[in-house]
């Protein structure tokens, strides 16, 4: 018997446990899920969050802000850094988001399109 497919809640909690220091029980909590089923789609689907998709979650606190200031580039680049054991740069974060899908970059604001996760 094929398993049941995962609900967009769930499949977004997932996501959202992949970032480094949320946890799984934050990510079901928030879209009211159970830790059971995050885990099974953890498990199934094998997906590591792009660089992208983690500055994204770091500028949107982890999608929780539709809008804010640009003002803190350096800190995702060495919070970005540090997760990725690589250098990066303001310069370079800023070129990162202005070509994500899920913002709208302006000269020093942002704002949010589409859901994230």
């Amino acid at each position: 018997m094929p398993a049941k497919p995962f609900s967009v809640a769930v499949l977004r909690a997932a996501k959202l446990s992949r970032v480094p220091g949320v946890t799984i029980d934050e990510a079901c909590r928030r879209f009211k899920v159970s830790k059971s089923e995050v885990q099974r789609a953890r498990r199934t689907i094998d997906e590591r969050l792009s660089l992208e998709e983690l500055a994204v979650a770091a500028l949107t606190d982890n999608g929780r802000l539709e809008r804010g200031k640009l003002d803190g580039l350096a800190k995702i680049a060495e919070w970005l850094s540090y997760v990725d054991q690589s250098a990066y740069g303001e310069d370079e974060i800023r070129k990162l988001l202005e070509n994500c899908e899920s913002l709208v970059l302006a000269r020093d604001s942002w704002r949010r399109v589409k859901p994230w996760p």
